[in-house]
């Protein structure tokens, strides 16, 4: 885990009478680099801070040997540092910004996403808890899917199309301490046909070409009619003959 050491580590030989003939050597995975040994004393130490993320174990090899031919003394001992992961990295959403179209009175918005980088296996440091800091009471999220749904029976485009809402990730299960991360979502309502259309009826003077005869004015009584759907289209229909 960043900013954290690995406890350190020894090798010590039974033969080893403290004169100073023994020698401890180190080799695998980051030896030398990452990893060094005292080679009079045996002990192990990390040269700099270690990051689970990047790597979560690292396996080494040490042996004490002659100091004057690099004879092995003993057989060589293995080493597996296991590197603990805590509570660095905050949840990350797949998208900054989210744009959901959806259709008025429908219940299902939308489904955000969260990732962590921590190690789920470990602790409570990837185990995210949704919930929503802007859009209430429009909307509602569920803590552990993060599928976004109205909150509000029979949201009506024509009342309100667009709105915002800003949803929020917590690692820790979502308690005290524990790192969030957040996201935009974009909601516009489409519309659906559920406004019956409105008209009146009323008269003029129209002219009319009548097939096979002579042009002629006639009174006619007609019925204008709008509709407030989004697909809305004035409609003329005539009605009778005045």
């Amino acid at each position: 885990t960043k900013n954290s050491y690995v406890a350190q580590a020894a090798l010590h030989s039974d033969i080893d009478s403290g004169d100073g003939n023994i020698k401890y050597i180190l080799s695998g995975e980051g030896a030398g680099i990452i990893f060094v040994i005292d080679d009079k004393s045996g002990n192990i130490h990390a040269t700099k801070t270690l990051d689970r993320e990047e790597r979560a174990q690292y396996i080494l090899t040490a042996q004490a040997v002659d100091r004057n031919t690099n004879r092995p003394l003993e057989p060589p001992s293995e080493f597996i540092v296991k590197v603990q992961d805590i509570n660095d990295n905050p949840p990350e959403f797949l998208h900054e910004n989210y744009h959901a179209n959806v259709p008025e009175r429908s219940n299902v918005v939308i489904q955000v996403t969260a990732s962590d980088a921590d190690d789920p296996t470990y602790g409570n440091s990837a185990k995210l808890v949704y919930s929503i800091l802007e859009g209430q009471p429009y909307f509602s999220v569920e803590a552990q899917t993060g599928i976004i749904r109205t909150a509000l029976p029979n949201m009506d485009r024509e009342a309100k199309e667009e709105y915002h809402v800003v949803i929020q990730a917590k690692d820790m299960g979502g308690h005290m301490g524990g790192l969030s991360g957040t996201t935009k979502v974009t909601i516009t309502l489409t519309d659906v046909n559920d406004n019956p259309p409105k008209g009146k009826t009323c008269t003029a003077f129209l002219t009319l070409q009548m097939y096979k005869s002579l042009l002629r004015k006639s009174r006619l009584r007609f019925a204008f009619c709008s509709d407030y759907n989004i697909t809305r289209k004035n409609i003329f229909e005539i009605l009778s003959k005045i």
